[in-house]
């Protein structure tokens, strides 16, 4: 089993606030399946735009090739099926770490870092 929890992260404007970032949104819960997570995971990449990956998951987009090898990126900059691949590859790379993950305090945390704050993603093994 495990419990998730996505925050939703919004810069503060007030320049006297004691802190730079303000919750705006957060949901739990918990799953037996690291499928559904990765999916849920992946989902606020996409919706966040083309190219957005998660802390620590840049080089899934720089090789992707590598993966596929019968792929090929257009000259002009990655298409929209390198971006299926490297989604591919972040999904599948996020649901090996959620099946690795131990009963307790273990727990991956997945953050990404948007214009104006960051959405925070934390899996735990329970």
């Amino acid at each position: 089993m495990y419990a998730v929890s996505i925050g939703e992260f919004v810069k503060v404007k007030n320049p006297e606030a004691k802190k730079a970032y303000r919750c705006v949104k957060r949901t739990k819960y918990t799953t037996d399946d690291p499928s559904r997570i990765a999916e849920d995971a992946i989902a606020i990449l996409r919706n966040a735009g083309k190219g957005m990956r998660f802390s620590g998951m840049e080089e899934f987009g720089d090789s992707h090739g590598f993966w596929n090898d019968d792929h090929e990126c257009p000259d002009d900059g990655p298409s929209d099926e390198c971006e299926r691949l490297e989604l591919e590859k972040c999904r599948d790379w996020i649901e090996k770490r959620v099946r690795e993950l131990g009963i307790g305090d273990e727990s991956e945390e997945l953050h990404l870092g948007l214009e104006n704050g960051f959405t925070e993603f934390v899996i735990t093994g329970m």
